[in-house]
Parts: structure tokens; sequence; C-alpha cells
């Protein structure tokens, strides 16, 4: 039986922690775990007995992302959960609990970055690090999808730690690139670079996706009906950049 664990890593709070507290309610708990990795604790309404008591400080970009997330896939490989999610505090479900558990197969989810193109220089990959040399390098978003062998993985097989150690945005390249290493690429699904298609959705500049902008990533403040309805009728499970103020 599958169980699913939701790993979200927030600053302080979830911005729409009551959509997530509605979106759990009356699904059986032997379905699912969640696990709140916080940077400043602030007290939840919802959601408070899920944050770890073994909080790590993290910054943006940093190897502390990754050991962060590590501690809850620890927390959560004490369970019998099947696949870790991980999800920001901007993180809004765009499906039903019981669409997603259906739709998970034995596999982990990556959106790949289809246009990375590694420069070591602007990573700060020393010359002579071994996963460089052998091309084993990939690049994908990192709100990511584990199943639990390669969740298992991420833990028991830790010298890519070692190997991204002050690597720039290491959080893009460590489970993916592990993944790769093992030679169990064959084991994840990908997509390429896509928005609204991906298990996560994120409206980024440039991206080919139908309410597109130019810029960066769009902060929603707000949503129309339709870009909503288009959201929940596209493939991706879970949306990001949704604000407290955000309309639903």
């Amino acid at each position: 039986m599958k169980k699913l664990a939701f790993c979200f890593l927030v600053y302080d709070e979830i911005n729409c922690e009551e959509l997530w507290n509605s979106f759990f309610k009356n699904i059986d708990e032997t379905l699912y775990s969640v696990y709140i990795h916080y940077k400043w604790n602030k007290p939840m309404k919802y959601l408070e007995k899920y944050k770890l008591k073994n909080c790590i400080d993290t910054q943006l970009g940093d190897i502390s992302l990754v050991k962060a997330q590590n501690l809850m896939i620890e927390e959560g490989l004490k369970d019998n959960n099947t696949h870790f999610i991980f999800l920001s505090n901007s993180c809004i479900p765009l499906k039903s609990f019981k669409y997603i558990y259906d739709f998970l197969q034995d596999y982990s989810y990556f959106n790949v970055c289809s246009q990375f193109k590694l420069f070591p220089k602007d990573y700060n990959f020393p010359l002579d690090n071994s996963i460089l040399e052998n091309n084993f390098i990939h690049k994908a978003h990192q709100w990511c999808i584990l199943n639990r062998k390669h969740a298992q993985l991420m833990i028991e097989s830790t010298e890519y730690l070692q190997e991204f150690d002050r690597v720039w945005a290491v959080d893009e390249l460590c489970y993916i690139t592990n993944i790769y290493k093992n030679g169990l690429e064959n084991e994840i699904i990908t997509t390429p670079n896509l928005s609204n298609d991906a298990t996560t959705f994120t409206n980024w500049g440039g991206m080919d996706y139908k309410y597109g902008h130019n810029g960066g990533v769009k902060m929603y403040n707000e949503i129309s009906s339709e870009e909503f309805s288009y959201l929940q009728s596209s493939k991706c499970l879970f949306g990001r950049k949704f604000m407290k103020e955000c309309l639903f």
C-alpha cells in the first residue's frame, strides 16, 4: 500500500495552510504523513504538530537546503512512506488527495532543465570533481517527488554532499545527479522544464504557458477563475508561488 510523505520546506509558515488542512480533511491517516522543516519557528494554526524537532539553518542555493530535505527523508523512512513529495511554503494542491495518490507510480518525478549546460565556474565546482569528470551532472527543479528507493539512496549514499559542497544552486543538482551516478535513470519520469505539465507548476517568465509573462517567476497574489480551472485540468499536481492573498 502506498503512503505519501508531504515534505514542506518553509521559512516560518505555509501560505495557504487552511487550504492544505482542507486537502487532508477526512483522509485516512495511514495513507499519508506530513513533515515540516522550518527556518523560523512561528506557530501554525493547523499543521503545527508536523514540524520537525531538529531543524537546521538554511541558506539560499546552499547545501543546507538539501540537508534540510534529508532530515525530512530520514523521518519519513522511519515510517512506511513510499513517496516523498517536496513542497515549499507557497505550494498549493491542484488535485484532490485521491487523484494524487492514484496518479503516483513507483517512480521518482523530476522537471528537468532541458537547456541546462554546466559551466563549472558559474557553479563553483572544483575542476577535479569526479561527478564533473564523468558527466553525471543533471539539473532539475528542486520540487521533485522521490520514491522510497531513491529516498533511501539519498540517505545511504551521501558522497554527493561532499561533492556538491559549496556549489551554487545545489538543491537543483544533487538528487537527480545522484540517481544518474548510480545508474538508476530508467526509474525516473521527467518533464522537459515545463510549467503547467510538470508535477509542480511554477510560472517562470518565458516558459510555454497559456498565461505566461515576461520576467522572472510570477508571484500569485490573485488568480482568475479561468486560469485556475486551466491549471486544475492540466497534468500538474501542485502549484507554486501562491501568496496568502490569493483567492480560490
